[in-house]
């Protein structure tokens, strides 16, 4: 019933039938930088283990790090020896023959040219269904190369389907205003059923269990609404700090570099209508809705409902850690968040009056992400005197262990009706057998295949744009405060308190 999760039975198992039976051309563009190494390659190694690939494809990585394709290839197996226990030599080797080196400059249009002629030339030998362009590059490229797969030919050569696919990553763009310049770039020459726009939070496993656990579930079904529900939380702290990313994260901050698309993807499937069907244009329009009443949304007193923080020094375990204007390529004056918290509610019937909070970081005390949905404290007027009891709790966890809890009360045994909390948890990461499917080989399934389900469109990237670019143009007017706090800490104090003055608490706190 649920298709959103076909993806998934798919990779979990190994059947014996290949699942893509048509032959494709992947070009990598970017193919020596650490995407391509530390994700793409092994997501490909990934799929060949479970014999999903075809018998004919072609995967052409371009780059000009390396001076010949074995030295390419060595590479990547280190890497590959690298993040595994084991690398079957065989599965490699079968890979690896599908894998073609192409020394290429982005500014050399003679490269282009001879990407051109080594398409037409495999191609005449290997009718291909799929073409797919993979831009694992710099974002400030993907407009270029656009430009020159046009200008070359290169997206019809050999190609009878003339239907090829662009793969870009995030960021798209780093405002609104040159997001929209960017998606016009693109459009005109792909179509938008064509263009993949890469979170790759959405191809986490629990991300995609969220419509399952809602739709599928008639006891949270019921309960999903301002009637029920009294408050949603989803953080995502991560415990490192910048490291070598500094100059891009200088300009970014947390508020592009984890709201505008992680948290607030995660947000519009916990809050989205329910969709007629599973198909990707459903639900991405019933994503789109929950992004349209964000960048709606009245900010006039968001000074009451946002706190921004920013990572300083501290010693731990006799070890002295950086702040963040002590880092590689970090202006020194630095007023960039590192940290944010945002309160913030939905004007529909739905969830009218639920406040959603949505939190994330850099270097807190520890990483963890989450999704937590507090139920009301509608109790039976018989168990209220002389206790206080705990609110039911759904707990969505996302990283560093997979599964869901749902916590409620009980009688506790051999005791004069105390009634205590207990948890029914499912840890799916914790199971003996269970290996669950890196996030990229998902992706790059279902883009070869054509489905845009874990895939952004431009009007969620778009909406999401008008909603950020809102909330720092408030921040900017009304001056918000930086609050500092210590490296490795839980953040700052403000961010309890925006909860507390609600009367409640974070669910990491406790």
């Amino acid at each position: 019933m649920f298709q959103l999760n076909k993806t998934l039975d798919k990779l979990y198992n190994s059947p014996v039938d290949k699942n893509i039976e048509e032959n494709f051309q992947f070009i990598l563009f970017g193919g020596t930088g650490d995407l391509a190494h530390n994700k793409i390659i092994p997501a490909f190694y990934n799929l060949a283990a479970k014999n999903i690939l075809p018998e004919q494809y072609t995967i052409f990585a371009t780059g000009r790090r390396y001076d010949s394709e074995q030295e390419y290839l060595d590479a990547f197996y280190n890497t590959l020896q690298n993040k595994k226990e084991k690398v079957d030599k065989k599965i490699w080797q079968s890979l690896a023959e599908h894998i073609e080196y192409f020394q290429l400059s982005f500014k050399d249009e003679n490269d282009f040219e001879r990407l051109r002629e080594r398409l037409a030339q495999k191609s005449e030998t290997e009718a291909i269904s799929n073409r797919i362009f993979y831009l694992a590059t710099a974002p400030k490229f993907f407009a270029e190369i656009a430009e020159k797969l046009e200008e070359f030919n290169l997206l019809n050569v050999g190609f009878k389907n003339h239907d090829s696919r662009l793969v870009i990553e995030k960021p798209f763009g780093h405002d609104f205003d040159s997001a929209q310049k960017l998606n016009n770039t693109l459009s005109n020459i792909f179509s938008e059923k064509n263009i993949f726009r890469i979170d790759h939070y959405l191809g986490k496993e629990m991300i995609q269990n969220i419509m399952v656990i809602r739709l599928s579930n008639p006891i949270f079904r019921a309960l999903w609404n301002k009637e029920h529900i009294d408050n949603i939380q989803i953080y995502l702290n991560e415990s490192e700090g910048v490291k070598d990313r500094g100059k891009y994260y200088d300009d970014t901050g947390v508020i592009k570099d984890m709201f505008q698309n992680h948290i607030l993807q995660v947000l519009s499937l916990i809050a989205m209508e329910e969709p007629e069907n599973l198909s990707a244009e459903e639900i991405s329009d019933k994503k789109v809705e929950v992004f349209k009443e964000l960048a709606d949304n009245d900010l006039s007193d968001i000074d009451e409902h946002i706190v921004r923080g920013q990572y300083d020094s501290n010693t731990v375990d006799g070890e002295k850690l950086k702040a963040y204007r002590e880092e590689k390529e970090i202006d020194p004056d630095s007023e960039t968040a590192t940290f944010m918290a945002l309160k913030l509610f939905l004007n529909n019937e739905r969830w009218r009056d639920v406040p959603i909070y949505l939190k994330s970081g850099k270097r807190l005390s520890k990483k963890e992400a989450a999704i937590a949905i507090e139920f009301k404290d509608d109790f039976h007027s018989a168990y209220l005197d002389n206790q206080k009891l705990d609110t039911n709790l759904l707990l969505i966890n996302i990283q560093p262990e997979e599964g869901v809890s749902l916590r409620f009360n009980t009688r506790k045994p051999a005791s004069n009706n105390q009634i205590i909390p207990v948890e029914m948890e499912f840890c799916q990461s914790c199971q003996q057998y269970f290996n669950s499917p890196e996030n990229y080989e998902g992706l790059i399934y279902d883009m070869i295949n054509g489905d845009k389900t874990l895939f952004t469109s431009w009007k969620e990237v778009s909406y999401s744009w008008k909603f950020i670019d809102k909330i720092q143009d408030k921040c900017a007017e009304e001056d918000i405060a930086l609050h500092m706090y210590p490296a490795q800490s839980e953040g700052p104090g403000a961010a309890d308190k925006l909860l507390e003055a609600d009367g409640r608490s974070w669910q990491d706190k406790e």
